[in-house]
C-alpha cells in the first residue's frame, strides 16, 4: 500500500484526484496530515508538529478527530495524539454502516437509527441519503422513510435541493420529489452554493440553474464549479473566470485555474504559478504543478495543499508562507480494496506495548 499513488510516479492528470482522495482539503483550523519517512503525523496551521509521524496511515481531521491505521485497526486520534475508538461523525449525524450484508445508518455512538435494509447507501446530504434496493437507487430522509422510490441506476448527493442521478444510461438533474428537471447532457457536475450546475453537451460546457434551465450558455471548452461568486472556465485553450450571470470578470489568459477559496485561487500562466485575488492579480507566486486551493471541508481555510513538478508535497498559507515542505511524502487515501495482512503487520512495528493494548481493547467497528 505504501508504494501506491506515489506522486513522483504519476502523470499530472492524476494529481487532482489525489488531492481529493481523502476528504479533499484541510478542515478549518484542524490539524493537517503530513508524511515523513513513510509515517503519518499531524502539524498545526503554523507548521508546528502536533503529533509526530508514527502511523502507517492517517487521514484528515474532521469534527475534532483524525483517522489513523495502527496495529491493524482504523481508530480515531485527537489533537493531543490520544487514540480513541473510531468516531466518523458527531453524535447527531447519521452515517451508513454495513452489517450482515446490508446497510443501515448509525449515530455517533454507533447505534442503528435506521435499520440495515439497503444493498448500498451513501451518507446524508441536504437531509437525504441515496440508498439502493433491488438494484435501483432512491432516497430516504433522516427517519428512514423512502421519499424518492428506487428507480435510478445511480444516485448521488442532494445540494441546494437538487441531485444528480442516472436513468436509462443518462445523467439527469432531479428535485426532492424525484422529478427530472434536466436531461440530455453528457456530463453533470456538482451543484454549488451559487445554485449553478456545470454541464456539458456536444463537448461544450455551460451552467444550469437549480430549476434545470440553462443559466449560462454552453460555449466553453471546460468549466468548473462556482465558489465565492466566480467559476473557472476555459475557451480557446485559456482559463479565466465568470460570475453567476456569465459575465467574464477575470480575462481568459491562464494555462490552468482552480476555484476560489479565502479570496484566492490557484493558477498557472507560462512558467509562473501562484494564487490570484478576485481582481485577477497575483497575491503571491509559488512553484507548483497542482494545487486544489484554499477551501476546506467546513468552508474556506487558511492553508492549501500543493504538489511540485517532481512530486514533492507541501502546505502554503494565505500569506504565501510555506508551512510544510515541499518534501517527498504525500498523504494517500486508504487502499480501495482494504488493508492487507502485510499492512496489518507493518502498522504495529515499533508501536509501544501500551498503545497496542489500548487499540486492542477498543470495540470492533468498521475497521
Amino acid at each position: 500500500m505504501k508504494a501506491a499513488f506515489i506522486l513522483g510516479c504519476l502523470i499530472v492528470a492524476v494529481l487532482p484526484l489525489l488531492a481529493r482522495a481523502q476528504n479533499g482539503h484541510p478542515s478549518v483550523r484542524e490539524p493537517l496530515v503530513v508524511v515523513q519517512d513513510g509515517k503519518y503525523g499531524y502539524i498545526d496551521h503554523n507548521g508546528a508538529m502536533l503529533i509526530p509521524p508514527q502511523f502507517w496511515w492517517g487521514a484528515d481531521f474532521e469534527h475534532g478527530f483524525g483517522a489513523v491505521y495502527v496495529c491493524g485497526r482504523v481508530v480515531s486520534v485527537d489533537a493531543s495524539g490520544n487514540l480513541v475508538p473510531l468516531r466518523a461523525r458527531p453524535e447527531h449525524e447519521l452515517r451508513p454502516k454495513l452489517v450482515g450484508g446490508k446497510f443501515g445508518f448509525v449515530d455517533g455512538s454507533g447505534q442503528f437509527k435506521i435499520p440495515a435494509a439497503f444493498e448500498d447507501a451513501l451518507p446524508f446530504s441536504d437531509g437525504m441519503a441515496a440508498v439502493r434496493l433491488r438494484d435501483k437507487w432512491g432516497f430516504i430522509d433522516s427517519t428512514g422513510r423512502v421519499v424518492i422510490p428506487p428507480a435510478f441506476e445511480a444516485a448521488y448527493y442532494f445540494r441546494e435541493g437538487v441531485a444528480i442521478a442516472t436513468t436509462g444510461g443518462t445523467e439527469v438533474l432531479i428535485d426532492k420529489t424525484g422529478k427530472v428537471l434536466a436531461r440530455g447532457f453528457k456530463q453533470l457536475r456538482g451543484v454549488t452554493a451559487e445554485r449553478r450546475v456545470p454541464v456539458s453537451r456536444d463537448e461544450k460546457y455551460g451552467y444550469l440553474d437549480v430549476t434545470g434551465t440553462i443559466a449560462i450558455p454552453l460555449v466553453y471548452d471546460d468549466a468548473d464549479s462556482f465558489s465565492e461568486g466566480l467559476a473557472p472556465v476555459k475557451k480557446y485553450g485559456k482559463w479565466g473566470y465568470i460570475d453567476r450571470n456569465g459575465a467574464t470578470t477575470i480575462p481568459l489568459e491562464f494555462d490552468s485555474a482552480g476555484v476560489f477559496g479565502s479570496g484566492l485561487a490557484p493558477v498557472k500562466i507560462g512558467r509562473e504559478s501562484g494564487f490570484i485575488e478576485v481582481s485577477g492579480k497575483f497575491a503571491f507566486r509559488i512553484a507548483f504543478e497542482y494545487s486544489p486551493g484554499f477551501w476546506g471541508i467546513d468552508g474556506d481555510t487558511d492553508v492549501s495543499r500543493f504538489w511540485t513538478k517532481d512530486g514533492a508535497f507541501g502546505y502554503v498559507n494565505t500569506s504565501g508562507k510555506v508551512i510544510w515542505g515541499p518534501i517527498r511524502g504525500s498523504p494517500d487515501h486508504a487502499p480501495i480494496l482494504g488493508w492487507s495482512e502485510q499492512d496489518r503487520v507493518k502498522s504495529c512495528e515499533g508501536v509501544p506495548d501500551a498503545t497496542r493494548n489500548t487499540v486492542a481493547a477498543f470495540p470492533k467497528g468498521d475497521d
